[in-house]
């Protein structure tokens, strides 16, 4: 059966022409058509290459085979079996460049076998090195959550995407062949693996325009996300489908007597084509669960294509269709002219067709076609066709949000962050505005004046004070809309301010703005820090000059005592309260001089007043018991503190602290609206107690939105409850479309118990979604 598996892929691979393959010189792979027995031998020659295909291919299976021996599947099958699928689905696509198929066949060698990266770069080139490294997860390292392990899965998956474009296609291939087989996964594994693929991968599919492998995604996700749903659904379309499919061909039928009598595709050699496509299941349920209505009231569940053979012949057809049928008012979109960021180019029209039905009708070439049901990979097709061999390399210069995704993966180190501006981008709904020179500049639907000033230039975002647009003036609020031509007006004396992050909608502006005024507080507080130290060197010291000199000599001790790198370090550890000007004095000038001081109480200022709670001893604060909440303050552990309310921060979340008065340092989640309203210099670093031994229950409030039936809300707490965990209180509103939003609050410990106690409650019949507040 395998070697019938891996002789289909070479049929599939021969049907196409298989010139492209390893194509760096420095790229060296191995000629056997047997097993082990020629692993030394290297074949170097490009004209070598070209004539053994096969036999390259051959080494790769060979090697994935002997490597996989001892592993099988959940369903029994060898393991071998997956690589070989992966690779069919990249041969299914017309993708088979060697570097792809053996990346394909080798991209879990490296994480699950004792086969080394070192040794794929050794026998297949670099590039395949590089592409299997890239697909590979991040591996034997240790993360505080869950989370922050995806979140650098995602973030190694995007930069070596950005390098080459193939690894985002063997992943992609490498996911739907996963989701293929996710019925024998335990039910709760389902569910993650569903859930991060409809947040990540299907979006990412989308993006890159390759809408086959979109749309298969998210109906397997629907599948293990919502299996009721699903099956009647399923069952649905399925009792309906005689009557779709005769007014499938009713309508292609007309379509094309309609062309042909018009002119369209009548001349000789013309590739005139009319086809209908039923929807996704998760197109088509988003569709009534969005409007409110049943599967009787969609009248688009197919959709229809007219393929011409020019531009010319797209909006000649158009005219055809809107003579006979009518049109619906604002359902026409011209994407020739406008193409979306990743090249998907067509007419799109909804008119009322037979029978009184809406019916959509997408108009375009046959290369745009090829375009729109493949995206990058016909892209990276055609680049083969025309004999580029190894294009796959800077082919994902064509996409500039995939650019500014690279870019803001190198900006933002908090996972969470990350995760949610990874999300957000690939997401995003857009709108096209015009700069007032013509250019076109795509956005996220919602985004501000300043989010577009940002996306021309970063210096322009910084320096917006508001804008023109379509000639009138408009705040840097201001949403733009389909169409607007925008003139950003700006000032030198301009900066970014803080309260800008609620202004905005795109990831880029964001942590333009963070980067921004993480730098500016850096400056700022090395400012206060060194005034700290001169107020300190005047107070204790004989003389200033002496005091001065004595600083810089004992500047080296200071550094390795408190464990800093560089004097600015010091100054900001000192502005953020950290370390106390007490304690760095006492460093200089030895306890006997900080004893015979004048009383500190009548020349500290308001800022070593605040920086002293960080240095109080354990028997001042011999309330608090060590490790009570397991948060660490610099070395100090024994420090008065409490957790903000309104983000209830768990063990594992991002968090910092907030130095307040009389109350010790208040405990937030990064992201935290509070956390951003505060005074930057009283923001102090804070972490988690890896020692600590019993974590404390702390309350969180779940969202859960839900269908307003009887008995969701005692089935929800029944969850809850059956895992041992106890809801403090719960609440239950009606809001619009037949829903409900229950709020629960609930004793949790630390992120692994959030996760169950979510992915538990997304099982449950009737949950449409559920978030932490």
């Amino acid at each position: 059966m395998i070697e019938e598996l891996f002789t289909s892929l070479l049929r599939k691979v021969g049907q196409y022409n298989p010139d492209a393959v390893v194509t760096s010189s420095s790229s060296s792979v191995v000629n056997s058509s047997s097993t082990n027995d020629n692993q030394n031998q290297t074949i170097t020659s490009q004209q070598q290459q070209q004539e053994q295909p096969v036999s390259i291919l051959r080494q790769a299976f060979n090697l994935a085979k002997s490597a996989h021996a001892n592993q099988c599947r959940k369903s029994g099958e060898l393991y071998i079996t997956h690589p070989l699928g992966v690779a069919h689905i990249l041969a299914d696509k017309g993708i088979v460049d060697m570097t792809s198929l053996l990346t394909a066949l080798l991209h879990d060698t490296v994480e699950d076998t004792d086969v080394t990266l070192h040794q794929i770069i050794e026998l297949f080139g670099e590039e395949v090195g590089e592409c299997v490294d890239g697909v590979t997860k991040i591996g034997k390292v240790k993360f505080m959550s869950y989370e922050e392990q995806q979140s650098e899965n995602y973030r190694k998956l995007i930069l070596a995407m950005s390098k080459d474009i193939r690894v985002i296609l063997v992943k992609l291939a490498d996911r739907l062949h996963n989701m293929r087989t996710l019925q024998y996964m335990p039910k709760e594994k389902q569910q993650r693996i569903a859930r991060e693929t409809m947040e990540i991968y299907a979006p990412l599919a989308h993006r890159l325009g390759i809408y086959k492998v979109k749309t298969e995604l998210e109906d397997l996700c629907f599948r293990y996300l919502r299996p009721k749903k699903f099956m009647a659904l399923e069952s649905q379309i399925n009792e309906a489908q005689v009557e779709l499919t005769q007014y499938e061909e009713e309508v292609v039928i007309m379509l094309e007597r309609l062309m042909k009598d018009s002119g369209v595709g009548v001349a000789p050699n013309s590739s005139l084509l009319v086809k209908g496509r039923t929807k996704g299941l998760w197109s088509i349920y988003n569709k009534m669960k969005r409007q409110g209505i049943e599967l009787e009231d969609i009248h688009d569940v197919i959709g229809f294509r007219i393929i011409v053979d020019d531009v010319s012949s797209c909006y000649q057809a158009l005219g055809v269709v809107h003579e006979h049928f009518k049109p619906v008012p604002g359902r026409i979109k011209d994407l020739i002219a406008l193409p979306k960021p990743n090249g998907y180019q067509s007419l799109h029209t909804t008119v009322i067709g037979p029978r009184g039905k809406r019916v959509e009708i997408q108009i375009r070439t046959k290369e745009m076609d090829e375009v729109a049901e493949s995206g990058i990979a016909a892209h990276w097709i055609y680049k083969q066709g025309g004999g580029s061999g190894g294009g796959g390399k800077n082919s994902a210069n064509q996409f500039a949000w995939l650019r500014q995704l690279v870019d803001d993966v190198r900006r933002q180190s908090d996972p969470k962050e990350f995760v949610k501006s990874v999300k957000e981008d690939l997401f995003a709904k857009e709108v096209f505005v015009f700069s007032p020179t013509g250019d076109i500049y795509p956005l996220a639907r919602g985004s501000s004046v300043l989010d577009f000033a940002y996306k021309v230039h970063s210096e322009l975002g910084a320096q917006c004070t508001g804008a023109k647009v379509n000639g009138r003036i408009a705040s840097m609020r201001y949403h733009l809309q389909n169409g607007d031509v925008v003139q950003i007006m700006t000032s030198k004396t301009q900066t970014p301010k803080r309260e800008w992050l609620q202004y905005v909608r795109t990831s880029k502006a964001k942590s333009r703005i963070r980067s921004w005024l993480k730098r500016n507080q850096k400056r700022s507080s090395a400012i206060r820090g060194k005034e700290l130290i001169e107020e300190g060197l005047k107070k204790y010291s004989k003389s200033e000059d002496d005091g001065k000199k004595e600083y810089q000599r004992k500047l080296e001790h200071l550094l390795t005592t408190f464990k800093l790198q560089t004097e600015n370090h010091l100054f900001t550890a000192l502005a953020h309260g950290q370390l106390s000007v007490k304690n760095v004095m006492r460093e200089i000038f030895g306890s006997a001089a900080i004893a015979t001081a004048n009383d500190r109480s009548e020349s500290s200022t308001g800022e070593e007043r605040d920086s002293q709670v960080l240095n109080k001893s354990p028997s001042v604060l011999s309330d608090v018991p060590s490790n009570a909440n397991g948060i660490v303050v610099g070395r100090e552990r024994n420090i008065l503190l409490h957790f903000c309310r309104n983000c209830s921060p768990l063990y594992g979340d991002s968090i910092k602290g907030v130095i307040t008065k009389g109350k010790g340092i208040k405990v937030h989640r990064t992201g935290c609206k509070y956390l951003t309203e505060s005074d930057d210099k009283r923001v102090v670093e804070v972490a988690w107690d890896k020692n600590v031994k019993d974590i404390k229950l702390r309350p969180v409030e779940l969202q859960v939105v839900c269908t307003d039936s009887p008995g969701v809300l005692a089935d929800m707490s029944r969850t809850i409850t059956s895992l041992g965990m106890n809801i403090g209180n719960v609440t239950l509103k009606k809001i619009k479309n037949g829903r409900g939003l229950a709020r629960f609050e609930v004793m949790l410990g630390n992120l692994d118990d959030l996760e169950k106690v979510m992915t538990q409650l997304r099982q449950e019949e009737g949950v449409l979604s559920v978030s932490r507040r």
